[in-house]
């Protein structure tokens, strides 16, 4: 049985991130910020924007209703990224072509790390229809690791459609 269970394991990681690779040339790319106001601390380096903001850097697209973005020790290229929404969202495009959706209600990720952190009714969809839901997903870009957590009030839930449904869209 535990042989059974960790063959399935085994089977959902690759069909989540076998082309979850990250399209290679978007930490390369500017950030650029849209919002309705923006608020910038220089002291803590911190900038906070709010109403409506929307993020790009590469294929990485990002909605929210409020985005805080840190530099820890004013350090460039280690910005911490905090986007907070109902829900907030983002799309990414794979090095493959296909398209990544996130949602939750709090998002982070450490663009030094390549880590994205999803917390609060957290969904993240792959083109095709595969789909994670869970109370917090993590996501290692660069290493390809998912994992995702429940709470005490919810479950974990995975849906992986048939290749032959995949193969359509």
């Amino acid at each position: 049985m535990k042989q059974k269970r960790n063959k399935f394991f085994a089977v959902i990681v690759m069909l989540i991130s076998s082309s979850a690779m990250a399209l290679s040339t978007d930490a390369e790319q500017p950030i650029y910020i849209d919002s309705d106001s923006q608020n910038l601390d220089m002291t803590t380096n911190t900038v906070i924007f709010t109403g409506n903001v929307y993020l790009r850097q590469g294929s990485i697209r990002l909605n929210a209703d409020k985005v805080v973005v840190t530099r820890p020790s004013g350090q460039e290229g280690a910005e911490i990224i905090d986007a907070y929404g109902k829900p907030a969202t983002f799309e990414q495009t794979l090095d493959d072509g296909k398209k990544i959706n996130g949602e939750a209600l709090d998002l982070q990720y450490e663009t030094a790390k390549s880590f994205l952190t999803m917390t609060n009714r957290a969904v993240l969809t792959q083109e095709g229809g595969n789909q994670v839901e869970g109370q917090k997903i993590t996501y290692n870009i660069d290493k390809q690791l998912l994992v995702a957590e429940s709470d005490s009030s919810s479950r974990v839930t995975t849906v992986l459609q048939p290749q032959t449904k995949q193969d359509k869209k």
